[in-house]
């Protein structure tokens, strides 16, 4: 019903300005004075209830403080009160109901029942003296009106006051209580204030000037502080003294409705946030600073990101890693305009920008509000690092120069392609050794655009890229997995360096990688039978190979090296990430009738992307018959799968071997017996190598 009234009142406000205009006299230029000075005011009307309200007593706004004076005639008139003044004292006496309300001429205090409150906003009565040297009193509209339990508002557009009366049976009787006003530390520099209550708190605010305050009314509430606070004559006091809050006030500004009225002293003029607790039972207001915007940018010369706030802010700056991110947060901020923003931007090291309404986390205290702009880098930069500088109204971000902004890589068909970007032409050099597989590219140091860095690219051919100087000479040295074959595809002189890669089709085992994957681990065991985990076996064997293929010569990566849980097609990732030539997953059986025995080899009995199905059979033939020889283990027969992870996933050739049955009581003892285990091993690595002598 209230809410309807407020609506109503506005709608019925723009209809009479609109059809009708104000009414005669309406923003005529009048002369006054008061507190000793002369002024020119414009007369307002006060429109109650829809209707523009005129007095023969002129209405009109402060001219220094913005508020509105009534003559305390119209109060009686308007709202049927009874209106009784003191010369003595110059004090007017309102009453009405079961109100009574006492106003002194420039006094900062109201009483109403007899209760003493401080009035905000330095709204006093004056004493006016009109041009026909007639002096009459004046009274502060919102201050009577409200104390009297009337809706009191300000149509910004029109630049006139209205009035909203309300009969008993609109009022909403009290459904809790404020128990708490708390002054309380962020993660920020900035103080918050957090109220609480016993139900869910309906509030509004208004913000004033001169001085800068705001006003947070809270409805249907009673006032029941908990807190340690000082009150006199029924306003409770904290002093704060800490940019921007000088201090703050708590009162019952009204008992009919009941509104508890908290004002913040500012000691000046800041944006503010206020967030409702989960439960609607508290409120904590944040000064915060808002972003904008953020938008790429040329400052100094070079490419820049520029986040666009409304004041200065502090920031806090993580790295993360699996993916590799810069991230920016803004405490004391909120987003405008939404909680999430994603910016293609591609600046330096940096492939995109996203930035969010952060929910706080472990780091940070739970009523902060922060913005998190999270910088998305690219592939292979080891350790960016940004140039921050914030301003006013702004933060620019500049990606420091790093090896990424002056090597590039990318991948075309089965070549590699490297590119060194100079300052100026230059002249190189570029040696290649085949012992430690590693090519540096020599140049002026005062050339290249950065001394120093690396990169991690773990293509199965490259593994690193790094930056050296001393001397007056840049190194650019890259490391191989195995060995290669180059072409330069650059001039002797140049600004741009460029050199394709490929594999050396020469190949030594140390040109080979080969993923080992114990299966299961963890929280998996896997088959559990005969006391023994299968888990524990595999890891046992895959050890042992590892041991053995790096003996030869072969680069080897485990999928697990100790007794962890991985993710199916993680392990398949692992393998396809460092382009592995060979994958081999280690398991062990079980079966329902534990006098089975031997070895099954599976595999992937369709094309893949990379791999025809008729090299994973031939893998798998040569897995079961060397091991089968080699450990005199009965053949149960080469398994086709569709659906099996490790070897469906996999971009290289790959079988899953199982090694033997736990279920049966003899095969189950050689699988813990070093001796056959080792005899596994060898065998496993004769088939790895006539695979590849095959292919």
């Amino acid at each position: 019903m209230r809410k309807w009234k407020v609506v109503l009142s506005l709608v019925l406000i723009f209809i009479f300005i609109s059809s009708m205009g104000l009414a005669a006299g309406a923003n005529k230029s009048i002369n006054i004075s008061m507190d000793g000075k002369k002024y020119t005011v414009k007369e307002v009307p006060v429109v109650m209830d829809g209707q523009a309200v005129y007095s023969d007593i002129p209405t009109f706004i402060h001219p220094i403080k913005d508020y509105t004076l009534v003559p305390i005639r119209f109060i009686a008139e308007s709202y049927g009160a009874e209106v009784t003044w003191d010369q003595k004292t110059k004090t007017a006496t309102v009453l009405l109901k079961d109100k009574e309300i006492k106003v002194t001429i420039n006094s900062k205090y109201i009483y109403i029942n007899g209760e003493k409150k401080l009035i905000e906003g330095e709204a006093v009565p004056k004493l006016v003296t009109f041009s026909n040297n007639d002096s009459r009193t004046m009274v502060p509209l919102r201050v009577i009106s409200e104390a009297l339990g009337f809706e009191v508002g300000w149509d910004s557009k029109n630049r006139v006051p209205f009035i909203n009366t309300k009969n008993s049976s609109d009022d909403k009787a009290s459904k809790g209580q404020i128990t708490s006003v708390q002054v309380e530390k962020g993660s920020g520099d900035k103080p918050k204030l957090v109220i609480k209550g016993t139900d869910k708190l309906n509030y509004s605010t208004l913000s004033l000037k001169n001085p800068d305050r705001l006003i947070i009314d809270i409805e249907n509430v009673r006032l029941n502080i908990k807190d340690k606070i000082s009150f006199e004559g029924g306003v409770g006091q904290i002093q704060v003294n800490e940019k921007p809050i000088n201090r703050i006030s708590v009162s019952q500004f009204s008992t009919n409705p009941d509104v508890v009225r908290v004002v913040i002293h500012l000691a000046e003029e800041v944006d503010f946030d206020i967030v409702t607790g989960g439960d609607g039972k508290s409120l904590t207001l944040s000064f915060v600073n808002r972003v904008r915007g953020i938008e790429k940018e040329i400052v100094d010369g070079k490419e820049a990101l520029v986040i666009y706030n409304t004041e200065k802010v502090k920031t806090n700056i993580i790295h993360l890693s699996n993916p590799r991110r810069v991230v920016v947060d803004l405490l004391d901020s909120v987003l405008e305009r939404g909680s999430y923003f994603k910016y293609d931007y591609d600046i330096g090291f940096i492939k995109g920008v996203r930035t969010s309404q952060f929910e706080p986390d472990k780091l940070y205290k739970p009523n902060d509000r922060i913005v998190r702009v999270v910088l998305d880098i690219k592939d292979g930069i080891e350790d960016p690092q940004v140039k921050i500088n914030a301003y006013h109204d702004k933060i620019v971000i500049i990606p420091e120069t790093g090896i990424g902004e002056v090597i590039h890589y990318s991948i075309k068909g089965d070549n590699r392609v490297v590119s060194v970007s100079t300052l100026e032409e230059t002249d190189y050099t570029v040696e290649y050794t085949r012992e430690t597989n590693t090519m540096v590219i020599s140049l002026p140091w005062d050339k290249l655009d950065i001394k120093e860095g690396s990169m991690t690219i773990q293509d199965g051919l490259i593994n690193d890229i790094k930056v050296t100087s001393s001397g007056g000479t840049s190194k650019i040295i890259l490391t191989f997995r195995r060995g290669i074959e180059y072409s330069l595809l650059s001039h002797d002189t140049t600004d741009k360096i460029a050199i394709s890669i490929k594999r050396d089709e020469n190949e030594k085992p140390s040109d080979k990688l080969i993923v080992i994957d114990p299966g299961h681990g963890g929280h998996d065991p896997g088959a559990v039978q005969n006391g023994t985990l299968e888990k524990d076996v595999n890891l046992a064997v895959s050890l042992k190979l590892n041991e053995r293929l790096k003996s030869l010569g072969y680069n080897t990566i485990m999928t697990r090296d100790t007794d962890v849980y991985i993710e199916l097609k993680e392990r398949a990732a692992i393998a396809n990430r460092n382009m592995a030539d060979l994958f081999i997953s280690i398991h062990a059986n079980s079966n329902s009738d534990s006098s089975v025995s031997g070895i099954q080899v599976l595999y992937h009995a369709y094309d893949k992307a990379t791999v025809k199905k008729d090299v994973n059979l031939q893998l798998a033939k040569i897995m079961m018959e060397e091991i089968t020889k080699g450990t005199g283990a009965q053949d149960r027969g080469l398994i086709t799968r569709e659906r099996t992870v490790v070897i469906r996933d996999t971009e290289m050739p790959s079988v899953l071997i199982e090694i033997g049955f736990l279920t049966n009581k003899e095969e189950v003892q050689l699988l813990q017996d070093d001796a056959y285990q080792n005899k596994i091993v060898e065998s496993i690595v004769k088939g790895i190598e006539k695979f590849f002598d095959m292919y």
